[in-house]
């Protein structure tokens, strides 16, 4: 990285901390505020995709599997 995008990067930085203290401390953080939330969204979709699949409707069952995988990867966490 140049030294004009770290100068650009570090002003950024101190703005979004002055305007958004939280915001900022979340994000240096890295991890959510209540994380039992995501894990409830998970196994909601989870256990949706699963009764969907035994009804037989593979699209949207997929598509909620899919959402819960998407939620899980967000909060960054990987399949290794």
């Amino acid at each position: 990285m140049s030294e004009a995008e770290r100068r650009t990067l570090s002003e950024i930085e101190s703005r979004l901390a002055d305007e958004e203290p939280g915001l900022a401390s979340a994000l240096v953080a890295g991890k959510p505020r209540h994380p039992v939330l995501n894990y409830a969204i998970v196994a909601t979709f989870t256990a949706l995709g699963v009764i969907l699949l035994f009804l037989g409707a593979f699209g949207p069952a997929l598509a909620s599997l899919g959402f819960g995988a998407l939620v899980l990867l967000m909060r960054g966490y990987t399949l290794r």
